[in-house]
């Protein structure tokens, strides 16, 4: 995060020289999955590697890393016949890359993609237990949404993500994420 941190300070003195933009870009944002109390927070540095036009309209291809960390629980689970107690804690953290695509619609829009693979550990904090349990598994990821473009360097993103993650053995979190956040171009 320090370093993250440091390459947006360092981003910010190159800017404000007037310098040409980078095709490097970095961003941020934060999500809930759909019908789940679960918070994801993901940030990502990509490189423009080339671009195209599809219907006529401008395309920009990248490869992105990402670092993400997601907030969950297990399924409900029964209490020695006597009922049903809530899921336990399960925090999981993890690795991607991406192929990101951007096709401008004008001036401020954009429709986003993005699709690769991800390494995921959960790590289960059982409720009546002082054991934890790390389970690491690869997965992929998909996504699609719209940015829109607040100055020539910021950019204002909203997705929905696919991100499929291995709890432990027998349990897989597949709910989408809605996500919102920034994007800073070099």
């Amino acid at each position: 995060m320090k370093a993250l941190c440091a390459v947006l300070i360092a981003a910010a003195c190159g800017s404000a020289f007037g310098e040409e933009p980078s095709p490097a870009y970095v961003g941020m944002d934060v999500g809930t999955q759909f019908s789940h109390n679960t918070s994801l927070v993901r940030a990502y540095a990509g490189y423009n590697v080339g671009s195209n036009t599809l219907s006529g309209l401008p395309q920009t291809h990248a490869v992105e890393l990402m670092v993400f960390t997601l907030g969950t629980e297990t399924k409900l689970r029964t209490f020695d016949g006597f009922g049903y107690y809530g899921g336990d804690a399960v925090r999981a953290s993890g690795v991607g890359v991406n192929w990101a695509t951007a096709l401008k619609l004008d001036d401020k829009w954009s429709l986003t993609s993005r699709l690769g693979g991800n390494f995921a550990w959960a790590r289960t904090k059982y409720r009546f237990d002082y054991d934890n349990y790390t389970y690491a598994r690869g997965g992929v990821t998909a996504g699609v949404g719209v940015a829109y473009k607040l100055n020539p360097n910021v950019s204002l993103t909203v997705d929905v993500s696919y991100m499929p993650i291995r709890i432990n053995a027998y349990e897989k979190n597949t709910k989408p994420t809605l996500g919102t956040g920034l994007r800073y171009n070099f």
